[in-house]
């Protein structure tokens, strides 16, 4: 009983495993084609084209975090948990989770459509978007089926389908726009950002297309082979799957709502505060760009593989929740704080040694490079709220995350508000720093007092910096002594080096 129990749990293991690593590969995919096409487009519809495209993205993301963010996280924690009943009711959670969703989204959708001038005209303040509002609107309920189904689909831990729709997705937004513009110019019509809004709906349709095609023949091979009904389960009604699906996904959405609205506040907010400071108008946006456009997403940029676990982490908790296993949460919870933390110091680490020559040579900009170095420190943090989110989510707890989320925004507006105008950039940082540094604390205390899950001091984070620092200043004093002197490479070298020698002397601590 011993040796299957432990097979099971190597199974399981390695199947999270394995999902993370298709995930982070989607993941990384999806943004080196999204940079080249970011590249493409700036060079066809020019820098202003490029801004007035961007001008739209509050509002998306305002409509997706309202209609399809808390109930694809609704569905996959409440799908997970139907399969430990024998799958009953995971095709319910998925049915009911679609039908609410996409209402929502046909809703936003017809605000957006006809009331695109109002909108262009008292939050946007440019006009020459409303044609693109119009056209986004038929986007919302596409994304909304796209991410009900792939919600699913993390919820039965099958990430290719997620996966594969995701590159899909990318794939097909930039040959669809490309395709558009290269049509365009051929008959004389300089090329607009209208083409890329429309080419992002095809992008959206197809891979909406797609999830619908595997979704069907999910559901007739369940139909094929009917799974044995649990009778302690077999009571709950609609009305009991809509109150759950709602009770966890309103925090959800209403978290990531909080969130789109801070970053719509921050595009308002900084440039002003900046110039309350002293900067002149150009100089404060700017300065804005350099930090908001280029530092905070490199920085990010690593986090590809933590969102993966995330999203993989909420259905494997759900299952043990459901299960009453304390141990395997406290356990999986535990080793993922180490590996966030391991993993977060050695980018922290990298960050805030290469940060000037990687704002130099990658971004092409030395004022992102010594942001690149100050901001470095926030990775650890970042990526332990991630995955602590994802947890607690899991668990059921989705207003907690919710309430830590409140806390953390209204930290950031405070600094923007109160510290901007005295300190300048540097009053933003402060507040950027310390929300997020306050925001994981909340959650570890949190999971520590319900879990009993502990921090090993010495081995998840003494140790680490102390190698990730020696490693550093000794690769770099090494690349001095070099023969050739182009310094791309060699900081490419530098970075290769200090990665290997990492990973080895601390392999034994990531044997998750």
């Amino acid at each position: 009983m011993h040796f299957i129990r432990s097979n099971i749990n190597q199974i399981k293991k390695s199947t999270m495993i394995k999902g993370t690593l298709i995930l982070t590969i989607a993941g990384f995919l999806t943004r080196i084609i999204g940079f080249l096409f970011r590249i493409f487009l700036n060079n066809k519809i020019g820098a202003e084209g490029l801004g007035i495209y961007q001008l739209i993205f509050p509002i998306q993301i305002i409509c997706y975090s309202i209609c399809t963010i808390g109930y694809e996280t609704a569905i996959s924690k409440m799908t997970a948990s139907s399969i430990c009943e024998g799958n009953v009711y995971s095709k319910r959670y998925l049915k009911y989770g679609l039908v609410m969703s996409v209402t929502m989204s046909l809703i936003l959708s017809l605000i957006l459509f006809f009331f695109s001038d109002e909108i262009c005209e008292n939050i946007i303040f440019e006009n020459r978007c409303s044609i693109l509002i119009k056209a986004l609107a038929f986007s919302i309920p596409l994304s909304s089926i796209h991410a009900c189904i792939c919600g699913y689909y993390i919820g039965c831990k099958n990430t290719n389908i997620t996966a594969v729709s995701q590159v899909i997705e990318q794939l097909s937004r930039v040959i669809a726009i490309v395709c558009i513009i290269t049509y365009i110019e051929s008959i004389g019509i300089k090329p607009s950002p209208l083409s890329a809004v429309i080419g992002s709906v095809i992008g959206e349709l197809v891979s909406c297309l797609f999830c619908i095609f595997h979704i069907f023949n999910h559901i007739r091979k369940l139909a094929d082979h009917p799974h044995p009904v649990h009778h302690q389960t077999s009571s709950k009604n609609k009305r009991g799957i809509v109150r759950e699906i709602t009770a966890l996904s309103i925090p959800i959405s209403l978290n990531r709502l909080m969130l789109s609205v801070l970053q719509s506040i921050q595009s308002i907010l900084i440039p002003n505060m900046l110039i309350l400071h002293g900067y002149t108008s150009e100089k404060a946006l700017g300065t804005y760009g350099i930090l908001l456009g280029l530092v905070i997403p490199f920085i990010l940029f690593p986090g590809a593989i933590i969102n993966s676990m995330a999203l993989l982490l909420l259905p494997t908790i759900s299952e043990a929740d459901h299960d009453d296993n304390t141990s395997k949460i406290r356990i999986t919870t535990e080793k993922t704080l180490q590996f966030c933390l391991i993993f977060g110091i050695f980018c922290a680490v990298v960050f805030m040694n290469y940060g000037k020559p990687i704002g130099l040579y990658f971004l092409s900009n030395k004022e992102a490079g010594n942001y690149i170095c100050l901001l470095g420190i926030i990775c650890p943090f970042i990526y332990v709220t991630s995955t602590l989110s994802s947890i607690i989510n899991g668990l059921g707890k989705t207003a907690v995350t919710f309430e830590f989320g409140i806390i953390s925004t209204i930290l950031q507006i405070a600094s923007i508000v109160f510290l901007m105008p005295k300190y300048g950039i540097n009053g933003y940082i402060i507040g950027f720093l310390t929300s997020n540094i306050l925001n994981a604390l909340c959650l570890y205390l949190y999971i520590r007092r319900h879990i009993s899950v502990s921090i090993q001091l010495f081995s998840w984070v003494v140790y680490p910096v102390m190698t990730g620092f020696v490693v550093t200043k000794c690769t770099r004093f090494v690349m001095v002594l070099l023969p050739f002197e182009h310094p791309v490479l060699k900081m490419f070298l530098s970075l290769c080096i200090v990665m290997i020698v990492y990973l080895l002397l601390l392999k034994d601590e990531f044997n998750l």
